[in-house]
């Protein structure tokens, strides 16, 4: 992959992924596109959807390598860089993941806001209080949450907030005071329209030594290849796909780093899987996206972004 100017390619780890990756259920890709799409008209409430197992986030949400593995490695890489833990976390799209909060508190990390578009977090206390006892027995400094009565309760002694809502939500962060920012393939479903706001937004919170995790995924969520860059984005973008669970932004990696160096910041690439051939729908784009065709083989990246 060539780099543009504000991106950095150097020591990047590259697999090669098989070619049923996320692939899912054994059905056609168009079979589980109309279905979902059926489901989303029904304009059935989250709430029931996520007690039907639709439309899940994050599907591991318990595991001990999600909930303090990932959050120690997080802060251990940025500590390697700037010889401190971090003061400010961000994460964005978290889904059940805000259980995280105890993790972080028991990392010396703090404040911590998780910003997600819709409330999937845990309700149960118990929750909060299990990752504290992980922490606790990896020998961290946990915040003791033992009898707290309810989830704010947890989050306040995590010195932890959630933001519900969209990007005007992030106002409530105080300027350049965040100094890890985490997604966890969240931002390919930010609507395509609406990256640009995030990701300044993002910047306007992001301290001057701040470091940003990211992964994302390329795949689509019907099949696990790229069948979704057959559509008009008059029928993409609208609020029937929006509804369905489906969406995703299809933009390339090389489009999303180009929307963070607009932000104002530079991006480095530290892990790429690629197909081992273009998937089916690659050579199908619609010619309205644009899409690069060096991002075709790619199917998940992880990149690092610091303040330019």
């Amino acid at each position: 992959m060539k780099a543009e100017p504000g991106m950095r390619e150097e020591g990047v780890r590259s697999d090669l992924v098989p070619s049923d990756y996320a692939a899912g259920a054994t059905l056609p890709w168009w079979a589980k596109l109309g279905t979902k799409l059926a489901i989303g008209a029904l304009r059935l409430p989250h709430g029931m959807l996520r007690g039907l197992g639709v439309n899940r986030h994050s599907f591991v949400h318990e595991a001990e390598s999600r909930v303090l593995g990932e959050p120690m490695a997080h802060v251990a890489r940025f500590a390697a860089l700037h010889g401190r833990p971090p003061r400010g976390v961000l994460e964005l799209g978290p889904g059940r993941l805000v259980t995280r909060a105890a993790a972080y508190a028991a990392l010396g990390c703090g404040p911590v806001w998780f910003v997600d578009v819709e409330d999937d977090a845990p309700q149960d206390p118990a929750a909060y209080a299990r990752v504290a006892e992980l922490a606790r027995a990896a020998g961290l400094p946990a915040p003791a949450l033992e009898g707290l009565p309810d989830r704010a309760a947890m989050l306040a002694a995590c010195d932890a907030r959630q933001l519900i809502g969209g990007t005007a939500v992030m106002e409530a962060i105080p300027p350049a005071s965040v100094e890890l920012v985490i997604s966890d393939v969240a931002l390919e479903h930010v609507r395509r329209d609406a990256l640009p706001g995030l990701l300044a937004a993002l910047r306007r919170v992001s301290a001057p030594a701040s470091l940003g995790i990211h992964a994302v995924d390329f795949h689509d969520h019907i099949g696990g290849a790229l069948n979704t860059l057959r559509f008009p984005p008059r029928f993409w973008e609208g609020r029937l796909v929006g509804r369905s669970g489906l969406y995703v932004n299809r933009l390339g990696l090389s489009q999303i780093r180009a929307a963070f160096a607009e932000a104002g910041f530079t991006t480095r690439l530290t892990d790429l899987r690629r197909w081992p051939a273009p998937p089916p729908g690659a050579d199908k784009a619609h010619p309205a996206l644009r899409r690069p065709a060096e991002d075709a083989p790619i199917a998940f990246a992880r990149f690092e972004a610091e303040t330019a």
